[in-house]
């Protein structure tokens, strides 16, 4: 197959999975503009704090058991040996979760202590009462954990893409409904996420009841637990790389600056939602490709086209950020005013996603050959790189360190993989075109976040404009590319042109 088809094939890959999570993601950017225009910075920086804690503790609540139960289920061609699988996984969760859960609700207190600073406690926030109910959260989500993984394991994409927009349809329904209508503050937050979760896990039992059976097997479970626990380490690194900045922020520079930071990041993390889309079609791709003649060549094609698309995304956000913040929406700038300044933080954010994209396409040969024992290693240095740059830059550079903590984070881990990756399976890449994308990039990022341009929307458009015709002048496009382009207009009128 040749390079330009195999992208076709990449770009045509059915992603409705990830669909479904880039759906899920995006309540952070539905509820941005309630959310800023609504909290004071203290009570956001509450928010963004104890959602850092749900995020770690959900690793904790579902063991990793995703990458076990997909390898023994999928491979497993009896019903009632999935039955036993699944059972025996559920119920494991089930039990741990209760527990866990009324752990978190009998020590609410002490936890209100040992989480947060004594800025946050002296807010009158019942911190207690929300930690309660975000041990209720984890519990539901844990219970509806597995269930999303059978949808996946038997290819039943569109319930799966329903059940994950009603859950998002839940929770911006109920926090409109208990901000805006009822005005609870911040408990409405954590009460509407509740709901979500509980009435997904609703929507979840009519499938955990045709799937669980009154079977357990120990032997199993210890097959289970051999298989997922080594992945507990990579994944809770990654987790709190990108979460644990928010607390960090708290105790270091207060709890007003977390509630700016937590802002930024969240509208930065954009990003992250285009990386996800690519990362969802890309594992299954590079696995069947890598079987092809030509697979290295397509690897090296597809690595420049991604940079090409990050660092385009990265460049239009970051220029047009100001518009952004003040775009209004029934009346409600997209950020509130109070907000504004931590959005200096966003382009940093977005290039640190750049390099997770980078990231990503170095696991080719760790996955062709099996070699996955080489990932924790590698994001263990990337969280230890990330606290450490956090201690050390936010202090000085407050939240703009943060962000620059995080942007170390994930360079440390693309170069760490791609060393790793050189050895194990080395691609070609065209390092020529890319440095060429990086420099006119660059130009543009600098030209356009200038002062003069900033004033002037027509400034920056033009700036914006002018990006092709400058990678066109560096020799970026090749003769091939050239010519798709010139045809791609054809392929749309010709149709028009038959009919008249």
């Amino acid at each position: 197959m040749s390079v330009f088809k195999s992208i076709k094939k990449l770009l045509q890959h059915s992603a409705v999975y990830g669909v479904g999570h880039i759906v899920t993601r995006s309540i952070n950017f539905l509820l941005l503009p309630l959310y800023t225009n609504v909290f004071p910075r203290q009570e956001f920086g509450v928010v963004g704090i104890l959602f850092t804690y749900i995020a770690i503790m959900t690793i904790i609540y579902t063991y990793g058991l995703d990458s076990a139960f997909f390898r023994f289920y999928i491979l497993e061609d009896k019903n009632s040996d999935r039955r036993l699988i699944f059972s025996t996984a559920f119920y494991t969760i089930l039990f741990s979760s209760i527990i866990m859960t009324a752990a978190l609700i009998l020590a609410a207190k002490n936890l209100t202590g040992w989480l947060f600073s004594s800025e946050s406690l002296q807010l009158g926030i019942p911190i207690p009462l929300l930690i309660c109910m975000s041990a209720g959260i984890l519990f539901f989500d844990a219970l509806s954990f597995l269930p999303f993984l059978i949808l996946r394991a038997e290819q039943k994409p569109i319930p799966f893409v329903i059940l994950k927009f009603l859950n998002v349809l839940f929770n911006v329904g109920g926090n409109i409904l208990f901000l805006l209508i009822l005005d609870r503050g911040i408990q409405g937050v954590f009460f509407a996420n509740l709901c979500a979760s509980f009435l997904t896990f609703v929507f979840m039992l009519p499938l955990i009841f045709r799937h669980v059976g009154l079977v357990f097997s120990r032997p199993l479970l210890r097959d289970l637990f051999s298989f997922a626990l080594p992945y507990i380490p990579s994944t809770l690194a990654v987790v709190i790389m990108d979460t644990i900045d928010r607390p960090l922020v708290e105790r270091l520079i207060g709890l007003e600056a977390a509630g700016l930071y937590n802002a930024g990041v969240k509208l930065g993390m954009f990003m992250s939602l285009f990386v996800a889309a690519f990362r969802f079609a890309w594992h299954p791709f590079f696995l069947s490709t890598s079987k092809q003649e030509n697979a290295k060549e397509i690897f090296s094609r597809i690595f420049t086209y991604v940079l090409f698309a990050c660092l385009g995304v990265f460049l239009l956000l970051s220029i047009y950020l100001r518009d952004l913040t003040a775009l209004k929406i029934h009346g409600y700038s997209l950020i509130g005013r109070e907000f504004w300044d931590g959005m200096s933080i966003v382009p940093v954010v977005l290039l640190a996603y750049v390099f997770y994209a980078a990231y990503l396409n170095f696991l080719i040969g760790i996955y062709i050959y099996k070699k996955t024992k080489y990932l924790p290693p590698i994001t263990v240095a990337g969280m230890i790189g990330n606290l450490a740059a956090n201690f050390i830059l936010i202090p000085h550079l407050g939240i703009m360190g943060a962000a620059w903590a995080r942007l170390i984070a994930y360079v440390i881990m693309a170069v760490c993989l791609y060393q790793v990756a050189r050895k194990l399976y080395p691609v070609d890449y065209e390092w020529g075109r890319i440095l060429k994308l990086i420099g006119v990039v660059a130009l543009a990022f600098f030209v356009g976040m200038s002062p003069t341009v900033q004033s002037s929307f027509w400034l920056k458009t033009a700036v914006v404009v002018l990006i092709p015709f400058m990678l066109l002048l560096t020799g970026f496009f090749q003769k091939s590319e050239i010519q798709r382009l010139k045809n791609l207009p054809w392929r749309f009128t010709g149709p028009w042109k038959k009919s008249s």
